[in-house]
């Protein structure tokens, strides 16, 4: 038997990690196209936009994974937030998000 709310937030603490990495990468990327060596495909003013939504992802799972844990009965509506929230962040968080909308925090029918 799957244990969906744990497969949920193993897929948020997955999620979260390659926030944070990819935040950090791309503040990197950012001081480097201020010195006029980083060619990438996106505008070099974009950078610092995309670390902060990523940072902002992050800061929103963390706060999710702790209300998860802490006090069950917010964190499912919090969960509900954050599943449409990261609908938009494509790839990864929109699998995560459609996983989250129809598995997480769903009684199934082995449980009753």
């Amino acid at each position: 038997m799957v244990n969906h709310n744990r497969m949920y937030s193993i897929a948020l603490v997955t999620l979260g990690l390659t926030a944070a990495i990819s935040s950090g990468l791309l503040l990197f990327l950012t001081d480097l196209s201020a010195g006029g060596s980083a060619n990438t495909n996106l505008p070099d003013s974009s950078l610092p936009w995309i670390a902060a939504i990523n940072f902002g992802y992050l800061i929103a799972i963390v706060i999710v994974l702790c209300a998860r844990q802490f006090k069950p009965e917010s964190g499912q509506r919090l969960t509900r937030l954050l599943n449409w929230a990261l609908l938009p962040a494509l790839p990864g968080g929109t699998v995560v998000g459609i996983y989250g909308l129809l598995k997480a925090d769903r009684i199934s029918r082995v449980d009753i």
